[in-house]
């Protein structure tokens, strides 16, 4: 089988990737390791989901296999899905652009390190994949970075606990606006208005975007884009000097198969990419594919993120909106970021328990059981932390000694720890939620054990120089003339905003890059 462009990973990055090429009339091939999702079975999904299964996890045993070290643990269950959309068919939907601080933080603060292209850089992109994505959202935000187009969408309204906690924050002086998020507010490109259904994770009406939805089908339409599923690709294989030429593949029968092309990208997340890199040795590259530099792997980040949450007196209607409809970003950016990790914070529209729970550890039934669930339910208030992390080399994913997949390979091994820059601002943050609290009246405060996002960062990072990072400012890597390495993975820094947006601008900028190379019109490939 041969392509212009071989795609591992349908996800985010993938997808978009994908997308954008075959409008371009690039023939691609895409590797999925998961199946395609029937969207019309949605409802059995749901209803794994409500019983806490995983519907998005690998069928084949041992596929997802994993080991952990570092201070903290770092586990990849419900972290990941597997499938034609990737993990954009479990994500919260929350679409936030980087600040155009993000981009500068050693320049701004004298930490970490400069990405090598800024936010005017991805700004028209930014705004093309909130409108591919369906983005709702309020020209509300204090801080946000100018914008050369409005959200596509209108933001939805804020909930009834939204109004609770906005007349505390506007006793202290905190400011609170919407939050972006690709789901529909209205019906929109085909897909129906959000219903609230309380079950983001698995949306069953197709309202908030995942990529099996929004791209796919366009893509596959072209007649351009060949989709293969239940397919995991296994090595890249080199066959002259800086250039791959096959990759290799399975599916569940473990045969080995081989897909060649003229180019290579890598988007199947900021884990498996590494994984695949390193499971790609050769006499060329005895460390790893693209890996003379030392840091395939180094510098996993993975924002850190707690829950603060009190108890009230009356009812503050929870989980009428299954998701989070508030934000502040006033403690994400200025001068103290230079000591102390910047942090968002989310107003949650889902704390507590569900009456179900509620029900289940009570021990109580007939109307005992009535009266208590209709007393507790509803009587607390949230609101989310997340932090900044920075870059740190201890932070690695590499290949683990003990857990193997399916096929046999070693699965990764995650090492996580945080330093006293975020652990000083989830201190900060913790204090300031915990003021929020107080002010609506809220009592018994406390915080949830610290539980790092699903967002995998940073791994195969961005830069100019080939000694000190693994791609270019196009996600092409140094060491490989053909190879592309698309999403988080290749970001410089982690700043509190989920990273899914940001992977969408950094997909179509790369995909133009690739179009270039592939019709002959760039004549430099570094560039």
């Amino acid at each position: 089988m041969d392509a212009d462009v071989c795609i591992v990973g349908a996800g985010a990055a993938g997808g978009i990737m994908a997308h954008a090429l075959a409008q371009r009339g690039i023939s691609v091939v895409v590797l999925e390791s998961g199946p395609r999702h029937d969207f019309r079975k949605r409802w059995q999904y749901v209803r794994a989901y409500l019983r806490r299964k995983n519907p998005w996890e690998s069928q084949l045993a041992g596929q997802d296999a994993a080991t952990f070290g570092g201070r903290l643990a770092y586990s990849l269950e419900g972290r990941r899905a597997r499938g034609v959309g990737g993990s954009t068919l479990h994500w919260e939907g929350y679409a936030l652009r980087l600040h155009a601080d993000d981009f500068r933080m050693r320049s701004l603060y004298d930490i970490a390190d400069d990405w090598p292209i800024g936010y005017t850089d991805l700004e028209p992109y930014y705004s093309r994949a909130e409108a591919a994505l369906g983005v709702a959202g309020a020209d509300d935000d204090h801080w946000a970075s100018p914008r050369s187009a409005p959200f596509p969408l209108p933001a939805f309204p804020p909930s009834y606990s939204d109004g609770v906690f906005a007349r505390a924050c506007g006793a202290l002086g905190i400011t609170m606006h919407r939050l972006p998020q690709a789901r529909n507010s209205i019906a929109y490109s085909g897909r129906p208005r959000c219903q609230a259904c309380g079950t983001c994770h698995v949306c069953p009406t197709g309202a908030k975007a995942s990529i099996d939805l929004t791209h796919f089908p366009a893509a596959e339409a072209t007649g351009n884009v060949r989709v293969m599923v239940e397919a995991t690709a296994l090595r890249l294989e080199t066959g002259r000097p800086r250039e791959i030429t096959t990759a290799v593949y399975a599916h569940p029968d473990r045969i080995e198969r081989r897909v060649s092309a003229r180019i290579f990208v890598l988007a199947a997340g900021g884990i498996e990419n590494v994984r695949l890199l390193l499971l790609s040795r050769s006499s060329e590259f005895p460390d790893g594919l693209a890996n003379r530099s030392g840091l395939v792997g180094r510098r996993f980040m993975a924002q850190p993120s707690v829950d603060v949450i009190g108890h009230v007196t009356h009812n503050v209607y929870p989980y009428r909106i299954g998701f989070s409809t508030a934000m502040s970003k006033q403690f994400a950016l200025g001068p103290a970021r230079a000591t102390r990790a910047g942090f968002y914070l989310e107003f949650l529209n889902s704390a507590g328990p569900k009456p179900d729970e509620l029900a289940a550890s009570s021990g109580l039934t007939g109307d005992d059981l009535r009266r208590y669930v209709m007393d507790s339910f509803g009587k607390r208030l949230g609101i989310r932390i997340y932090c900044d992390h920075l870059p740190e080399r201890s932070n690695t994913v590499s290949l683990s000694r003990r857990a193997r997949d399916y096929f046999g390979n070693p699965g990764p091994h995650v090492t996580y720890h945080l330093a006293r820059y975020e652990q000083d601002a989830l201190e900060a943050a913790k204090h300031t939620a915990a003021k929020i609290l107080q002010a609506v009246g809220a009592t018994r405060i406390a915080a949830t054990p610290l539980s790092p996002a699903a967002h995998q960062i940073g791994t195969h990072r961005m830069g100019t120089e080939p000694r000190d990072s693994v791609v270019g400012p196009n996600l092409r890597a140094h060491d490989v003339d053909n190879l592309y390495l698309v999403g988080s993975g290749s970001f410089v820094t982690a700043s509190a905003a989920p990273p899914t947006l940001t992977i969408a601008a950094l997909a179509l900028r790369a995909a133009e890059h690739i179009a270039a190379r592939v019709r002959g019109t760039q004549s430099d490939p570094t560039r």
